[in-house]
């Protein structure tokens, strides 16, 4: 008898245990997030625009979602659908009302009612937009696939965000008709970013300037002289950043930033070895006699088209862009000294924008390649081994402007979430060449646009100083025709430079047609500043 009451008794424990594990799994399941998620199963939330951090230029200018669409919540309800016919865009109208689902659509006018909310949403980039080589594009998941969208990934992400409406729904997730709808702003007004030192209105007239030239494949840049702050930086042909594939196998590499490509220099480093030269005591009053070609070692050298220039001094030899007057200066420097001194002018290195953004870093010559008699031939009227970037050209001539140095900068500073920005401290900046040298430059440069092969340049409302290049590069067309490199690199005004501009055709036929002509329309439209 006592066993079967012990017996009853375990039973009888049991099942009250049992009990009060039901009742606590209740309880749980109405107080925790099991009621949540019963909760969440009410609702249905449609995303209405995703955003990013921003890109600013220097003042503060957006150089992304500078364009907006119209993106309309829709309840979807027969009587929604008049309202919509008017502004909407495509088809299956009908059958989207008909599933019963809220759904987002781009519209063409702002409607507001109660079954509809219309929102502005910005368009990341648009074709035509400004800098697209610089600012470069996201994937389709919007990570950053070149340019500054790269380089500043994480920061751009990290400013990211998402507009959404939510529904209240039934079971079967089909909206409650007269249900209000919530709004979610999930970090979606961020103002937070990058701020370039490009200046939104000098690289809207450098890329006019390239648009309206004959340059089909190039480049332009424009920098601060003193600070060597890039103002503009623009490279053709440009692309549509929503259809880069459309771009991959197009002519002329449309997707390459050209200005941070290695090319060769040509008669544009001519004003380099006079520089040198003046900083190493030769003056400018040297004198040479050209007869139109000389032989050096094996190999033969000449002018263009074998004509003989007679005397020239070095302002002359600049003018008439001497091959011959070069390589007699050359064989007169050191050679140590020589490329020490294109070493600091920054040839021969990459040059870093921010971190990921970066020149190639060109081919300067070594002093075994200038030992040799050809090669430093060569090197004197930027032929041969050399190979440049247009930034790195740019920067030279900051340098023979100012007698200033320092690194090209890219980056002004940084915005937070409201907008707010942080100027970054700029680089040292070191002195290169002597006053002397700065004033003797500027005024052998401007006599070369004034009277000497880069008179295209010439302007009637500015004093443009500067050089011209046309370079072989060593690549034929199908018809034996040789491409040619062509240049023009030079500051404004030419006794008070204030900006220096770089010009490229990757395949031209003179700097003074191709280059000359983009570069005065540049500052021409800067001097108006």
């Amino acid at each position: 008898m006592v066993q079967t009451s012990k017996r009853i008794l375990s039973i009888y424990m049991l099942f009250t245990a049992c009990f009060m594990a039901i009742l606590v799994r209740i309880v749980y399941i109405n107080f925790t997030s099991y009621s949540s998620a019963g909760e969440a199963q009410a609702t249905r939330t449609v995303i209405v625009g995703t955003s990013r951090g921003k890109i600013y230029d220097r003042n503060g200018s957006l150089l992304v979602d500078e364009r907006e669409r119209l993106v309309a919540a829709v309840t979807p309800v027969e009587s929604a659908k008049n309202q919509l016919e008017s502004a909407f865009y495509g088809e299956m109208l009908q059958e989207k009302i008909e599933k019963g689902y809220p759904f987002v659509a781009s519209v063409k006018k702002e409607i507001n009612t109660d079954l509809i909310k219309t929102f502005r949403v910005p368009v990341r980039y648009y074709e035509g937009s400004l800098a697209c080589h610089t600012v470069g594009y996201t994937d389709y998941s919007s990570k950053g696939v070149t340019g500054i969208e790269k380089a500043y990934d994480k920061l751009l992400s990290e400013h990211s965000g998402k507009l959404s409406v939510a529904f209240e729904v039934d079971a079967l997730g089909r909206v409650l008709a007269g249900m209000d709808k919530t709004v979610k702003d999930d970090n979606y007004c961020s103002k937070g970013g990058v701020v370039l030192t490009i200046d939104k209105k000098t690289q809207q007239i450098t890329e006019n300037a390239l648009a309206e030239s004959n340059i089909e494949s190039g480049c332009a840049i424009v920098m601060d002289a003193d600070t060597q702050e890039i103002l503009a930086l623009a490279s053709v042909p440009t692309f549509d950043r929503n259809n880069v594939e459309e771009y991959l196998v197009k002519e002329n590499s449309p997707l390459v930033n050209k200005a941070l490509e290695s090319y060769s220099a040509g008669s544009v480093f001519k004003s380099i070895i006079a520089a040198c030269a003046l900083e190493n005591g030769i003056s400018e009053s040297l004198t040479y006699e050209c007869k139109g070609s000389v032989t050096v070692g094996d190999k033969e050298f000449s002018c263009p088209g074998g004509k003989a220039h007679g005397e020239l001094d070095m302002s002359g030899a600049l003018q008439k862009s001497c091959n011959l007057w070069f390589i007699n200066l050359t064989d007169m420097l050191d050679r140590e000294v020589l490329l020490n001194f294109c070493r600091d002018l920054g040839f021969g290195r990459s040059i870093t924008l921010c971190e990921g953004l970066f020149s190639e870093t060109g081919l300067l010559p070594d002093e075994i390649s200038l030992s040799i008699d050809a090669g430093r031939a060569n090197f004197s009227f930027g032929q041969g081994d050399l190979l440049v970037t247009p930034l790195q050209l740019a920067k030279s001539y900051c340098t023979l402007a100012t007698g200033m140095e320092s690194e090209p900068r890219l980056i002004y500073g940084f915005a937070d979430a409201q907008g707010k920005i942080t100027k970054e401290k700029p680089g040292r900046s070191n002195r290169l060449l002597s006053e002397a040298t700065v004033e003797k430059m500027r005024q052998l440069l401007f006599d070369v646009t004034e009277k000497g092969f880069a008179t295209g340049a010439k302007s009637e409302t500015v004093t443009i100083a500067g050089k011209t290049g046309t370079a072989e590069s060593g690549i034929f067309e199908k018809n034996g025709e040789e491409i040619y490199r062509t240049w023009f690199a030079g500051f404004c005004p030419y006794d008070e430079p204030e900006y220096v501009v770089v010009v490229m055709d990757e395949n031209g036929t003179g700097g003074n047609a191709d280059c000359a002509p983009v570069v005065r329309e540049i500052c021409e439209a800067m001097s108006g500043f």
